[in-house]
């Protein structure tokens, strides 16, 4: 009787692996540990612009508008003293660590106005700050708002600094489980297509992304700038419908 079975082939003798799959997790490490420390000084190069960068923006501002004949000399002199003070303040801050921005006192609202007040105090533009209800605002997680301040804080400077205009809109609102932005002037404008894009609106376009946000830019030249920020939110933000306006007159 012939023997049915069937002959399994011999396996081939096993690799040795293992030091190919630790070289390969430690070169996993130690690109993990490369691709962080760039972010890390992404993040802070980040933090200086859009911060700092802002903070002494004002503090030019207001040097720039001191006049000894104005009877507010006294108080914005010291208010740009202050600015210079901040600024030297958070360089120091940052030179310990990245400091996440403190919302417990005035929540990203007061910190919009804060920001709009000092401003407002030069008498160089008049700002118009709109905003939907302050609980579902507020309610954003917190990396989300130093983003929306962050991105105001630049896009300001930028009006500040390029616009020659004389009136700002500033407007936060939640709808429709979306975040949305305006920062609006009546400024020069500028031709999109052909003004290179600078390391300020790179950086809210960088920004905006890290959400799966987009950012749209409509200005021309003569027609003023108006950035829309929209940053898709969870479906556990409830919405209000009851609208505040702040407004500051120049």
């Amino acid at each position: 009787m012939k023997n049915n079975a069937i002959q399994m082939p011999e396996r081939p003798p096993r690799q040795h692996t293992e030091p190919r799959q630790v070289l390969r997790h430690q070169k996993s490490i130690a690109e993990s540990i490369i691709q962080a420390q760039q972010d890390e000084r992404a993040r802070i190069g980040n933090e200086l612009h859009d911060n700092v960068n802002q903070i002494l923006t004002c503090a030019h501002l207001y040097i720039a508008t001191l006049d000894r004949e104005n009877p507010d000399f006294e108080i914005l002199k010291k208010r740009a003293l202050d600015f210079l003070l901040t600024g030297i303040e958070e360089i120091r801050n940052l030179s310990r660590e990245m400091v996440m921005h403190d919302f417990q006192k005035d929540g990203l609202i007061g910190s919009v106005r804060n920001l709009v007040d000092d401003i407002c105090r030069c008498k160089a533009f008049s700002i118009q700050f709109i905003h939907n209800d302050i609980n579902t605002i507020e309610a954003l997680n917190p990396n989300i708002k130093i983003t929306i301040l962050r991105i105001i804080q630049e896009q300001v400077k930028n009006i500040i600094k390029y616009s020659r205009g004389t009136n700002i809109q500033i407007s936060l609102h939640c709808c429709d489980l979306q975040f949305r932005l305006q920062v609006k002037d009546d400024g020069l404008g500028f031709d999109p297509k052909i003004t290179k894009r600078g390391l300020g609106l790179s950086n809210i376009y960088e920004r905006t992304r890290l959400y799966n946000g987009k950012v749209f830019l409509d200005t021309a030249p003569g027609r003023g700038c108006s950035l829309i920020v929209n940053i898709p939110l969870g479906p556990f933000i409830a919405l209000s419908k009851n609208t505040i306006s702040y407004i500051k007159p120049a």
